[in-house]
């Protein structure tokens, strides 16, 4: 058990795998299985390897809740009843004859598995074969509910400056534009203002009450040249939004980027985002033993933890790591030296999410390319420079750059030696990036692995396609989207 001393007294039973646990009230599913110390959420799709909580791959939090597949276990909250299931696993969890994929060797199952040539489209052994890529893709059986769908419809809000982004920058941002009487509306997708900034102790500045606040909800894309933004929240059940505004404001900030180096994609890796929201809202520790890894903010990030009642073994610079050691969860981080722990938590190295910014300047055909001016005000830490991404020197380790289809770094270095050093090119032999984390931060560890292997400048190796939607949302949704938007004529 990792609660903290902050956790709540309210004891709230669900159910993993037909199994009755105990999670507390204010826990998300995910937050109470680590808790409980379930830490394999899922598995990859080609070798079947453990995935968990991380706060970077989205794959690690998908199961099947109340018989609906491909849910995110970390933004639904713990109900009395639910019943949570693993995916990608057959017969059951219990006994799953997937894991015998382990077993096969990983060149047998590089670019081809996703990509074969031996089945042509069209044929009916090529739709059993589909079958059995959404059934390794856990999708394969379907929802349980059966019935219609209600279409939220969606609504859409105009204002004279819009900004996204709820943290210290963008409230600031807000406030001064509502001061100089102007309409604002401030969209985040978290509950609350500043959530990050709370959770790392910092304070907010309070929000002008003529600023119009719309809370849970992701802006997933732009269009139409950055003149419209669509949003949803993450509850397939709620109304889609359509933004406009004179002047858009990015305050996104920078997300931790995990460094490339063998298995930190092991439960137990987790950005430091999720640890520290997760220790100060759930009052859960990433783990009993925690090493702390950063680009210039890891003293300040363990010093947190440790307030909050995290015990934190260890704290070095994120160019020191070497590979995370362990087979089902993180058992050792190797530095000059081995650290026991089982949990590593990275603060840095800090990218920018580039997707809206991408999204309102891009053209062309096939593969979109920047070509106008950025439209958008950037402020805050979404405005600075991205760090350098930390790449391992090679090994006989398995580092993998997309958890979600098992990219290894073995795989684009073979490519690499074939003189491939496209990154879209790779991108489609390999499938890096394509799964629902929507290639962040598989890209960037991606560039940074072409770049470190090749001498080529990352100014010189622009990222794959950036397209919208950036984050999934429900068919109800969009459709809800039809009598607000209009069409393109």
């Amino acid at each position: 058990m990792t609660r903290l001393a902050h956790a709540s007294t309210e004891v709230v039973e669900f159910f993993w795998n037909g199994r009755a646990v105990q999670g507390r009230q204010g826990e998300s599913l995910a937050t109470a299985l680590l808790a409980h110390g379930i830490c394999t959420l899922a598995w990859t799709r080609k070798s079947h390897r453990p995935l968990g909580y991380s706060g970077n791959y989205v794959a690690g939090v998908l199961a099947r809740v109340d018989g609906v597949p491909n849910v995110r276990l970390d933004l639904v909250p713990v109900t009395p009843g639910v019943k949570v299931e693993m995916q990608n696993c057959w017969p059951s969890p219990a006994f799953d004859l997937l894991r015998l994929s382990r077993l096969i060797p990983s060149k047998w199952i590089q670019g081809g598995f996703e990509h074969t040539n031996l089945v042509p489209s069209g044929t009916a052994l090529f739709q059993r074969w589909e079958a059995i890529l959404a059934f390794l893709a856990g999708s394969a059986k379907p929802a349980e509910r059966i019935g219609e769908v209600p279409v939220p419809m969606a609504r859409r809000l105009s204002a004279d400056v819009l900004v996204i982004g709820a943290g210290p920058a963008g409230c600031a941002v807000a406030n001064e534009a509502a001061a100089a009487g102007r309409s604002v509306v401030l969209v985040t997708r978290g509950r609350g203002l500043a959530r990050y900034a709370q959770s790392a102790g910092q304070a907010c500045p309070p929000l002008e009450k003529r600023v119009q606040l719309v809370t849970g909800v992701e802006v997933f894309g732009a269009y139409r040249e950055g003149e419209l933004l669509l949003g949803a929240p993450h509850d397939p059940t709620q109304a889609a939004v359509a933004l406009e505004a004179e002047q858009v404001v990015l305050a996104t900030g920078r997300r931790a980027c995990p460094p490339v180096v063998p298995g930190i994609w092991l439960p137990g890796v987790m950005d430091v985002r999720t640890a520290l929201m997760m220790a100060y809202e759930q009052a859960v520790a990433p783990g009993a033993r925690v090493v702390v890894v950063g680009d210039g903010e890891q003293t300040d990030v363990a010093a947190r933890l440790r307030e909050l009642g995290v015990n934190v073994v260890t704290v070095k610079a994120v160019s020191e790591l070497r590979r995370v050691e362990g087979r089902h969860h993180v058992t050792a981080a190797h530095f000059a030296r081995r650290v026991p722990c089982d949990a590593l938590v990275h603060a840095g190295t800090w990218m920018a999410d580039a997707s809206l910014s991408f999204q309102s300047r891009a053209e062309g055909f096939l593969q979109l390319r920047e070509f106008r001016e950025l439209p958008w005000r950037i402020v805050g830490a979404a405005a600075e420079i991205d760090q350098e991404l930390p790449v391992a020197t090679r090994s006989r380790y398995p580092a993998l750059l997309c958890p979600c289809f098992d990219v290894s770094c073995h795989e684009v270095e073979a490519l690499i030696e074939q003189g491939i050093t496209d990154l879209e090119v790779i991108k489609r032999l390999t499938s890096c990036g394509m799964g629902p984390c929507q290639g962040q931060p598989c890209w960037d560890s991606l560039r940074a692995l072409v770049s470190a292997r090749t001498g080529i400048a990352l100014t010189a190796l622009p990222r794959p396609t950036l397209r919208p939607p950036r984050r999934a949302l429900s068919v109800a949704q969009a459709a809800g989207l039809a009598d607000v938007v209009e069409p393109l004529q």
